[in-house]
């Protein structure tokens, strides 16, 4: 991750609890494989338990989920003050810290959400926290659901001047779609469950 020399965050948002927990799930898998030193944190409340009309979830039906059993790293730290540090990179969310949450270090958000309205709004706004060198690296989405104009009327009745800049080139978004199928990054089938990780340093996306 190289953007701001290296201090970068990045937030996923998922669009439930159970999806959150599939992504952590995913993430550390990938993260393991590959040896990585990259480290994820996930954000929910209560308990999440998977039955079986939930699909591909028989490794995990007698299961029952947590942020602390999740995030063993923490070590009994406010999640806030244990992001902004060096130990965690990237923020799984599922409503919680999706809006009201200051991380100036942000500068990238995966969306798998609908979006809308003053949500949008909130969520995305995430990314205009300032911090040194951020002007110049830049902030960008990446969003798997929402489409760019539902996008923009969100943001026009509370921005008189928005606009979108430098949106991707629909050619260019569906060659992505297409490698992330080829190399297995989602399980199409089971809500789009992340199975490795997009770098930071890559700028096929929407920027903000």
């Amino acid at each position: 991750m190289g953007l701001l020399g290296g201090q970068a965050k990045a937030m996923v948002v998922t669009s439930s609890r159970k999806e959150a927990v599939r992504y952590k799930l995913g993430f550390e898998k990938y993260l393991s494989e590959h040896k990585s030193s990259i480290a994820v944190m996930v954000a929910f409340s209560g308990e999440v338990q998977f039955d079986a009309n939930d699909p591909d979830s028989t490794a995990i039906l007698d299961e029952k989920f947590t942020e602390k059993n999740m995030n063993p790293g923490l070590k009994g730290r406010d999640m806030r003050k244990a992001f902004n540090t060096d130990d965690y990179q990237i923020m799984l969310v599922a409503n919680k810290f999706q809006t009201g949450f200051d991380q100036p270090k942000l500068c990238a958000m995966y969306v798998d959400k609908p979006l809308g309205g003053m949500e949008c709004v909130q969520t995305l706004s995430r990314l205009n926290r300032t911090y040194p060198g951020k002007a110049m690296s830049g902030t960008f989405v990446l969003d798997f659901v929402n489409e760019p104009d539902d996008i923009l009327a969100a943001f026009q009745p509370y921005y008189q001047t928005a606009e979108l800049a430098d949106v991707s080139d629909p050619d260019k978004i569906f060659e992505l779609h297409e490698k992330l199928r080829a190399s297995g990054i989602f399980t199409w089938n089971s809500g789009a469950v992340l199975r490795s990780l997009p770098d930071l340093e890559e700028k096929q996306c929407c920027r903000q």
